[in-house]
């Protein structure tokens, strides 16, 4: 796997498993790329963290626990989506976001 070398502000950017950390084999959502769009969980998953082979198993830890985290977890083409229900202050993805702060 290759990174781009020049990622673009806003952009979402492909990564791998910190050191230590072991991706999931179970297929998630989509059988393509998703993200992480939940708030930051130190040593867990950062927000807008792309995935392409798998969420790492202390993410899917994290979704088990809190299935609110799981609704967070998007294939990547539904992200343009949530960034705009972010934005907005409306919709599912926000709902869910606010949810997962502990603040909805």
């Amino acid at each position: 796997m290759s990174k781009d070398p020049n990622p673009r502000k806003g952009d979402a950017t492909s990564v791998g498993p910190q050191s230590g950390q072991q991706l999931s084999r179970k297929t998630d959502q989509a059988a393509g790329p998703v993200v992480y769009c939940g708030p930051t969980i130190p040593g867990v998953a950062v927000q807008f963290t792309t995935y392409t082979n798998g969420v790492p198993t202390a993410l899917e830890e994290a979704t088990k626990k809190n299935q609110v985290l799981g609704g967070l977890v998007v294939p990547l083409d539904q992200l343009p989506e949530v960034r705009r229900q972010f934005h907005a202050g409306a919709g599912r993805y926000y709902t869910l976001y606010r949810k997962a702060q502990g603040k909805g």
